[in-house]
């Protein structure tokens, strides 16, 4: 399963259309999440110029003036669509895949953090009140998890925001998949301010379902957002990935955690053996580790 997320910052343009459809048909993107459409009563043709092709179906929540709009779009006959919901800020589906239920949700945040607070506790309230499944929510979240999200920008207003939505993506039982490629989504124009506004949030069982490994960052194109992809691993790489201080830390082998803890068994003798028995240790770590981090 592949997934996109961009925030397109408007859909009006035809070149913009055409160049997400190029992006969407080139990664062989079976779910699309499109951000600020900007746009009222989507026709198919626009969808189908959004997608790239014909074979796709889609649900749309429309902007509010000139501004919002949060389009889904999938490949034809991809899933069984059981149903979608909306709220302010995000639009979802319910959806059966291979016998699994699985909930997708596009968000995409307003700049006002009260209103985020509000879309965050309807999010809560609707998991609580669904039918299990696993779930998978991207989009534009306008807010940071850490200081070292955001550059270029004032810090000293952003650590309750954090701390919100931290504590959001632990109600969801959520993680922040680790990145691959890039470390921020978007920046300005002279590239002097970067944050990493745009993410992906999965629950343990879609990670696990669909092997997930991590969440791609491409470079930016002609948006001010950089793409976003989820894309699954097919391979049989062990069993359930573990949390670190219940926020993703890294998605390790079984082999590798295993030698973790006998290595870590070692460092008390740094204490008490020589600065050469020190070397040797960090040698040996270092030689052993090595190839397993290459896999991560």
């Amino acid at each position: 399963m592949t997934i996109y997320s961009l925030n397109i910052r408007g859909g009006g343009k035809l070149v913009k259309r055409k160049r997400v459809g190029f992006n969407i048909q080139r990664g062989g993107v079976d779910i699309a999440f499109i951000q600020e459409t900007k746009l009222r009563g989507v026709k198919f043709q626009t969808v189908k110029e959004l997608w790239g092709d014909a074979l796709v179906e889609w649900s749309h929540s429309d902007a509010e003036g000139a501004s919002g709009g949060i389009l889904i779009m999938w490949r034809k006959d991809f899933f069984k669509v059981l149903y979608s919901f909306k709220g302010e800020g995000f639009l979802g589906l319910c959806v059966e895949k291979e016998n699994r239920r699985i909930y997708f949700v596009n968000f995409y945040a307003s700049c006002d953090h009260n209103s985020r607070m509000r879309s965050w506790k309807r999010l809560v309230d609707i998991k609580r009140s669904s039918s299990d499944g696993s779930w998978c929510i991207g989009g534009d979240f306008n807010v940071i998890t850490s200081l070292e999200e955001r550059v270029g920008i004032s810090k000293k207003n952003y650590r309750k925001e954090i701390e919100d939505f931290k504590e959001f993506i632990e109600e969801m039982e959520l993680v922040d998949p680790p990145t691959i490629g890039g470390k921020f989504t978007w920046s300005n124009s002279g590239g002097s301010a970067m944050s990493r506004l745009d993410r992906f949030l999965l629950s343990d069982n879609f990670i696990v379902d669909w092997k997930v490994e991590g969440q791609t960052i491409e470079e930016r194109d002609v948006f001010d957002h950089a793409p976003i992809w989820i894309k699954d691993n097919k391979r049989n790489w062990g069993p359930k990935p573990f949390r670190f201080n219940n926020m993703w830390f890294d998605y390790l082998y079984y082999d590798l955690e295993s030698r973790m803890q006998e290595l870590l068994l070692e460092i008390p003798l740094w204490v008490n053996t020589p600065d050469y028995d020190r070397v040797n240790w960090l040698n040996k770590f270092i030689l052993d580790m090595w190839p397993l981090l290459e896999k991560v």
